[in-house]
């Protein structure tokens, strides 16, 4: 999806778990300080997205589809470096936790 730049609606985001609700532009307001709201009186909980792996599987799996992904982006897109690059950004994420690949961004733009 990064890779390809391939755009989801929000109903897709939410299936894959990118996303925790749907609201519509005019509740979005209301809804994200109701939410933000609910996790300050711990109602809802504070998840650190950049220190969760629960979703991740094994680093030999990480790494087997990140290979993969690199031999489809040299395939799909052989002059955009720029794929090459995002996928360092994650792997450095997966291999060195979460902050670590947040910290490489800049440093690949």
């Amino acid at each position: 999806m990064m890779l390809l730049s391939k755009p989801i609606v929000s109903e897709e985001g939410k299936k894959l778990g990118l996303i925790d609700i749907v609201v519509s532009p005019q509740e979005l307001l209301k809804v994200s300080r109701q939410w933000a709201l609910d996790v300050a009186d711990r109602r809802k909980p504070w998840l650190r997205s950049l220190h969760r792996t629960d979703k991740l599987g094994s680093l030999s799996e990480a790494r087997e589809i990140l290979k993969a992904a690199r031999q489809q982006a040299k395939k799909v897109a052989p002059n955009m470096p720029q794929h090459q690059v995002c996928l360092d950004v994650i792997e450095a994420g997966i291999t060195h936790g979460g902050y670590n690949g947040v910290l490489k961004v800049p440093l690949c733009l």
